[in-house]
């Protein structure tokens, strides 16, 4: 029997999602580069706060995600660090990935994919708690 490459078994399932991820975000960055002004200055509204007043977690990631491509990372991480979390994470296991699959060599076996999904996932819902809070007992609007 061949010798594992990760010490992770979803890896595999997750570098494969990772490049239908990939090939579908390149019409949405390029929707973004015609559209982005629009889409970014309110163009689309969001369901939830439009109709109960509060932030859901997705809020303010049409504009993060605007502000990541044109490389202002810092008004993107204010806009919804989830975001820039998930392309940072996703860049950093790709190649790790490729690296560990090409050379061998390279790259770490033991990348923790799922424990970097739960991180993001902790950062959603917290930036999300916060921005509540924020908004409902200080009447502070962060978007």
């Amino acid at each position: 029997m061949g010798r594992r490459l990760f010490k992770d078994d979803l890896t595999d399932t997750w570098f494969k999602l990772g490049i239908a991820f990939g090939i579908l975000t390149i019409p949405v960055i390029v929707l973004f580069f015609v559209l982005g002004d629009y889409l970014a200055n309110g163009g689309i509204k969001c369901a939830v706060y439009s109709a109960i007043h509060i932030y859901c977690p997705g809020c303010g990631g049409t504009r993060s995600f605007y502000q990541l491509i044109h490389g202002h990372f810092i008004k993107s991480i204010l806009m919804n660090p989830f975001v820039p979390y998930t392309y940072a994470d996703y860049l950093i296991f790709m190649i790790n990935t490729i690296l560990v699959k090409t050379t061998k060599k390279l790259g770490f076996e033991g990348f923790p994919v799922t424990i970097t999904i739960l991180v993001g996932i902790g950062i959603l819902l917290g930036q999300w708690v916060v921005r509540n809070i924020l908004l409902l007992a200080f009447h502070i609007t962060c978007l």
